[in-house]
């Protein structure tokens, strides 16, 4: 039988451990439930799988991890992650490894696989529609109890950075944002294979290929930026060879030229994915947020 609840004004119900609200639905990942024993900080979050429709009413999927503890407020932190289309989906090793490492930390994390991705319709394009669906987490956001939303932050890896300063256009409630192995000007690949994703993904790229990168490139965003009271933070391993470290450069030297305040950590040794240095990323990510956020 179903149970039905009123909560906040908003109704939704619980089938089979999924919650439907108004304008998402969750439902727990009890996959993780194995993996408890060998990462004993699941204990102190839940991942839930997310649901919604975009502005557009595109059916998108992403996923929430919160802390155990539902009795006090958390300040929020929005991952946008990199990739294109089903590739460089947020897996279940990468929350497991990652993600629920900095939510087991006191933080809501939350995230949107994006249009175009397995699971999701429509079709990913950078710097556009793929903007609105993580813009839509922001009424996600609103209607979880738990979250404290004076204090939301932002977190992208290398196409995600793409996404950082384009939802940074877009609203002024982010206070902080985290830049990891993100691309500045997208022209200056070196990766020849990119310009075939780039005509692919990016609206008008085909026409006029100077013209679209500029309007999605990150350099050329920093300028219109709603907050500028936010803080930056960029990190970057010297041996990526996907997205050089001078773009993480670049960007920070644009960001104090306009005034911004922004911060630069560098990984000796480190690739594209850190995946061998993550757990320090995850206290270099924790320890600047409780500093700024």
């Amino acid at each position: 039988m179903m149970n039905k609840f009123v909560l906040l004004g908003l109704f939704f119900c619980t089938v089979s451990h999924a919650q439907i609200f108004k304008d998402f639905t969750l439902k727990e990942n009890t996959a993780m439930n194995g993996r408890k024993e060998k990462f004993t900080h699941l204990n102190d979050v839940t991942v839930y799988d997310l649901e919604y429709h975009s502005f557009d009413d595109t059916f998108v999927k992403g996923f929430l991890i919160t802390p155990k503890d539902n009795s006090k407020k958390y300040p929020v932190l929005i991952f946008n992650r990199g990739g294109n289309g089903h590739y460089g989906m947020v897996t279940e090793p990468y929350i497991v490894r990652f993600l629920s490492k900095i939510a087991a930390q006191g933080y809501i994390v939350i995230g949107s696989q994006l249009r175009g991705s397995e699971g999701s319709e429509g079709e990913d394009e950078w710097g556009g529609k793929d903007i609105d669906d993580v813009l839509f987490l922001f009424k996600i956001i609103d209607e979880l109890k738990i979250a404290d939303t004076s204090r939301i932050a932002q977190m992208g890896w290398s196409r995600g950075g793409v996404t950082n300063f384009h939802l940074l256009k877009k609203t002024n409630r982010i206070k902080a944002a985290i830049n990891i192995a993100g691309p500045a000007d997208l022209l200056s690949t070196h990766r020849k294979e990119m310009f075939k994703v780039y005509q692919h993904r990016i609206k008008g790229y085909a026409k006029d290929s100077i013209a679209a990168s500029h309007r999605v490139s990150p350099i050329y965003q920093l300028d219109s930026i709603k907050n500028k009271k936010v803080s930056l933070l960029f990190l970057h391993g010297d041996k990526d060879t996907s997205v050089h470290i001078k773009n993480s450069e670049l960007l920070k030297a644009k960001a104090k030229q306009i005034g911004i305040q922004s911060d630069m950590i560098t990984y000796k040794g480190g690739d594209h994915g850190l995946m061998s240095q993550i757990d320090i990323v995850v206290d270099d990510v924790i320890g600047w947020l409780k500093r700024v956020l």
